[in-house]
């Protein structure tokens, strides 16, 4: 493709050469600028474009006509190239790099629309580039997502890497991924695959820092999952002096500048740290634009495209499918654009390896055992520590519960364990059925020669693996597959039967022999033992999903992502009743979508519950022989019954307390987990948290009222000591404390934990489950506090008279020393007395709440009451008090770090100068408050904003531009059920 550069050059203090350089000339042309018309049309880029609905026409005009000028230069250049595509690169000098070039537009469509010529705008930074080495190959792809445990919304990287994978088949992309989501891990891999990539593409969540210096960052993790802010310099350090031909950002805001373009963005700056070519995204994007835009990318790039054609088709495939954030993706460079990174293949492409799943096949059906990529979701800290594990065992076992996905797990460890020759074994094991294995992929005179052998297996097998493999690189990986077939039950306790520890150990021993890097993967329900495999496999327990990789599964599910109409609870019961086991989620999925759909259908709806629970029934048979907890000792099964009473992994420091009456209870923990009647959940920290499948209550016995309810107090207790005391708990575990201790009937711990998450739930605007929290407390204790958050809840629901009852209570229930407490239920009784128009009682409320605020010294809590109080005074018309108090809120706000009531308040200005008619000034208020809200997740505000951003597009008359914004609005207002 030609180039025009456009280059800028000081010539004064107030002026700067603009240079063209047009295809085909050996010199240039320009024009003098001043540096104030810059700096003016920078602010109009920065007003007119980082919001939400930028007029991209409207500003890629303005922009090609201050770039194309007097001299035509652009449209010179457009009518003067010879088919083959412009790029236009812009000089990222003087925060150029912050203007939307990829919205240039002349007058009758945006240039990246353009099919003959394409023209195609990106950065450029001046540096000498030396070229690369283009072959006939498959383009490789090394894909590293990123997802650390307290970073939240958890993003669909698993659909990500599938999309690209299903989009590039057809041209048999090498894409291999990084589990780790480790600057540091990312280090070590890079360094042993030196020139063997030609993208790297990292996916995840990235932001800049709210405070100077604005530096951009991406939120990677730790070597044990948790949160690192990754800068580009620290990226740059892993590919020093090795950089891929591109690297893809995938994350929001890369390409951003920070501080109004002052501050280059991290795209730019990994550029300056070496990179020849980044992708970045301007600001944040949806996750199905990045996944689209780089499925289509890599299948343009393994085509033979040049990355300027990739690119540009990238854009039309865009707008074909009507993605609205297209405009986002951009490319900096250095130096010349790179052209193709690999040749054609022409009619003979590359032949794909079998996909691992493949080889999981079930030897009656042939079907398919194991997930397929596109229907894979999480066991992202699994699958980290057993890849770790492999580099320095002779292999792994995998055990847990049947159906919570032992084999799939392998299938995504064979995709990752790159270049071995994988061996599938499925359930029974025996000499002749491993030999048999060997020969079959044999194509080695010498190595059929040794197999065919005398010698006893244990040699044979080292022979072979020094001296009769296909070639001297073959490395093997052997999967051992439902290895739970090779044992038997003898005296409570599963061992391997006679006749297979000799083969196993055989094949073990010849795999250390041989000092050749050949690995073994065995999944099985039971974690047997053999004291001379302890030390050679790393054992990683794997038991049912949970929390966000629980939703993901729900969701690729009909029947539980809401697609499909039921009698009430039916789902829930079933995910109940499935209690986070993968296969039985997909037995119940199925049966859920053969049910009745009719309202009236009772006797369908009984069919429905006793389906399920016979499919439960025969689960449960199916995974644990009733005879195997027959044959353990009573005290055993006390124990495993007094555990039901958690529903959520627990430390053994909760265990010990209420099993401290049961002798030997850690022996009775180690026996359960081997025989996989504890499901064992490690941390990140390696710690290990057990739990009581729900599969097995029927066959344990609870212990019974009053008995049962004392035990649920003491495990209340337990947990709320080890968890929320200690400032560690999560939602889910906060949620767990507080079901305890509703069904032990403590008063205190219940209050208090209802509260704070109501209080969390509101903050995210789920206000159906907060008022669910708050009505199961309030049936065994009147706490104020969770009477305050129920009033609430029930006044963004609408139910004002309810709101207004429940305020009333907790009035009544609160004690006079709970100051703090008792000022926050004024403040909110006096919201919905506005609400209703009784303005005097509101403002008599608001101001008893700021003087107690004010007294007590609390100034987050006074922000928001003078917030408070100038709507109060905005409802009023009174327009000068309300921006006063509206000023004095943002001020303390700001000082303090409060970006959410920060973001309310500057919605309220905005409404007070859309008021005034000073539209522009709303409009950039609103905008402040909104971006502020989607990086905090308060989607609740967000909806508020986009119906008060409407309004003024409406207004104005741009009727396309308000519905969008309605529209969006009640999407979210219909996801959260808000009424």
């Amino acid at each position: 493709m030609q180039t025009i550069r456009i280059q800028l050059r000081e010539s004064t203090q107030e002026t700067v050469e603009l240079r063209y350089w047009l295809p085909q000339k050996n010199h240039y042309e320009s024009r003098r600028l001043k540096l104030a018309e810059i700096a003016n049309f920078l602010k109009q880029g920065e007003r007119d474009y980082y919001k939400l609905l930028p007029n991209l026409p409207g500003i890629g005009h303005q922009l090609f006509f201050w770039l194309d000028s007097d001299g035509r230069w652009l449209s010179r250049g457009i009518a003067d190239c010879r088919g083959e595509g412009l790029v236009i690169a812009i000089d990222t000098d003087k925060k150029l790099a912050h203007l939307p070039w990829e919205v240039l537009h002349d007058g009758e469509d945006f240039l990246v629309k353009r099919v003959n010529p394409v023209v195609l705008p990106l950065r450029w930074i001046e540096k000498e580039t030396a070229g690369f080495l283009v072959e006939p190959r498959q383009l490789r792809v090394l894909f590293m997502a990123t997802d650390p445990e307290d970073v939240e919304p958890k993003l669909e990287f698993e659909q990500e890497e599938a999309r690209i994978l299903a989009d590039t088949r057809d041209f048999a992309v090498d894409l291999r991924v990084e589990e780790s989501g480790c600057v540091s891990e990312l280090g070590k891999v890079w360094s042993r695959y030196f020139n063997d990539f030609d993208v790297f593409h990292l996916t995840g969540h990235a932001s800049i820092k709210s405070e100077a210096p604005y530096t951009p960052y991406f939120i990677t993790e730790t070597e044990v999952g948790e949160r690192h802010e990754t800068t580009a310099a620290e990226l740059a350090e892993v590919f020093r002096f090795r950089f891929p031909k591109l690297v893809f950002l995938s994350g929001c805001r890369t390409g951003q500048a920070p501080d109004k373009g002052a501050v280059p963005s991290m795209a730019e700056a990994l550029i300056e740290q070496g990179a020849i070519a980044v992708l970045s995204w301007g600001r944040p994007v949806e996750d199905r634009t990045a996944t689209a835009a780089a499925a289509h990318l890599y299948g343009k790039l393994a085509a033979g495209y040049q990355l300027a054609q990739a690119l540009a088709s990238t854009y039309q495939q865009l707008f074909k499918q009507k993605v609205r954030d297209w405009h986002l993706l951009r490319l900096y460079i250095q130096g010349e654009c790179p052209g193709a990174f690999v040749e054609v293949w022409g009619d003979l492409p590359p032949s794909a390896p079998e996909p691992a799943y493949q080889q999981f096949l079930d030897p009656d059906t042939q079907q398919v055992r194991v997930a397929k990529p596109y229907e894979f979701v999480g066991r992202r800290r699994t699958l980290q520590r057993c890849l770790k594990a492999i580099r320095t065992s002779l292999g792994v076992l995998i055990h847990g519960m049947g159906g919570v996905g032992k084999s799939t797990v392998t299938a995504r460890l064979l995709e990752r364990m790159v270049g071995y020759h994988r061996l599938v074994n499925f359930r029974q094991l025996d000499e002749d059925k491993l030999l048999k294995t060997l020969a079959e992929q044999c194509t080695s005179e010498r190595g059929h020669e040794i197999l065919n052998g005398k010698l006893p297996l244990m040699q044979r097998l080292t022979k072979f693996f020094t001296e009769g493999l296909n070639t001297k690189e073959q490395r093997f990986v052997f999967v051992l597959d439902d290895f739970e077939a090779n044992l038997e039950l003898r005296n409570g306790v599963y061992l391997l039967q006679p006749q297979v520890v000799d083969v196993l150990l055989a094949l073990l021993k010849a795999m250390q022999n041989s000092q050749l890097p050949h690995k073994v993967i065995i999944t099985c329900r039971y974690d047997f033992t053999l004291s001379e495999l302890n030390h050679r496999l790393y054992r990683e327990p794997l038991g049912a999903l949970g929390g966000a990789d629980l939703i993901k599964k729900c969701n690729r599910l009909d029947s539980f992502n809401g697609s499909w109409q039921f009698q009430p609870d039916l789902p829930e019961r079933a995910k109940q009743a499935a209690n986070g086991n993968p296969r039985l989620l997909e037995w119940l999925d199925k049966i859920l979508q053969n049910s009745p759909k009719s309202a009236e259908a009772e006797r369908g709806v009984e069919m429905i519950l006793q389906k399920m629970a016979d499919k439960e029934k025969e689960f449960r048979e199916d995974i644990l022989a009733q005879e195997l907890l027959k044959q353990q000792t009573p005290a055993l099964r006390l124990m495993l019954g007094k555990l039901l009473v958690y529903e959520l992994p627990v430390p053994q420091a909760a265990i010990k307390p209420i099993c401290e009456d049961i002798s030997s209870w850690e022996s009775h923990i180690q026996r359960a987990e081997i025989l996989g009647l504890l499901e064992v959940t490690l941390t990140n920290n390696t710690e290990r948290l057990y739990r009581v499948p729900r599969i097995l209550s029927p066959l344990l016995e609870f212990p019974e009222n009053p008995k049962g309810e004392e035990l649920y107090k003491q495990a209340a207790q337990i947990l709320y000591r080890l968890w929320w005391e200690e400032e560690t708990a999560t939602e889910s575990q906060k949620l767990e404390i507080h079901r305890l201790a509703l069904l032990g009937k403590d008063e205190e711990i219940v209050g208090k934990i209802a509260s704070s998450l109501a209080n969390h739930l509101l903050h995210q605007s789920r206000f159906r489950e907060a008022i669910h929290l708050c009505k199961s407390t309030l049936e065994i204790t009147k706490n104020h506090s969770v009477l305050k958050e129920m009033a609430y809840s029930k006044h963004q629901m609408g139910e004002v008279d309810q709101a207004l009852s429940y305020y009333q209570q907790a009035l009544n229930f609160c004690p006079a020393e709970d100051e703090r407490e008792l000022a926050s239920i004024y403040q909110h009784l006096c919201m919905l007395k506005d609400d209703k128009g009784d303005v005097d009682e509101a403002l008599a409320l608001c101001n008893q709440s700021l003087e107690i605020f004010e007294r007590i010294g609390n100034v987050q809590c006074k922000a928001e009451a003078l917030g408070c109080l100038g709507n109060i005074y905005a409802g009023k018309g009174e327009v000068d008090e309300a921006l006063a108090l509206y000023n004095q809120s943002l001020e303390i706000s700001e000082r303090i770090g409060d970006v959410q009531s920060k973001a309310v308040t500057l919605s309220c200005l905005g409404n007070i100068y859309a008021g005034k008619g000073e539209v522009d000034e709303a409009i950039a208020l609103f905008n402040q408050s909104l971006e502020i809200n989607e990086r905090i997740g308060n989607v609740q505000s967000k909806a508020a904003t986009l119906i008060q951003l409407g309004n003024i597009y409406a207004d104005k008359g741009e009727v396309d531009e308000a519905l969008a914004l309605y529209n969006q609005s009640l999407e979210i207002f219909e996801r959260i059920g808000n009424v």
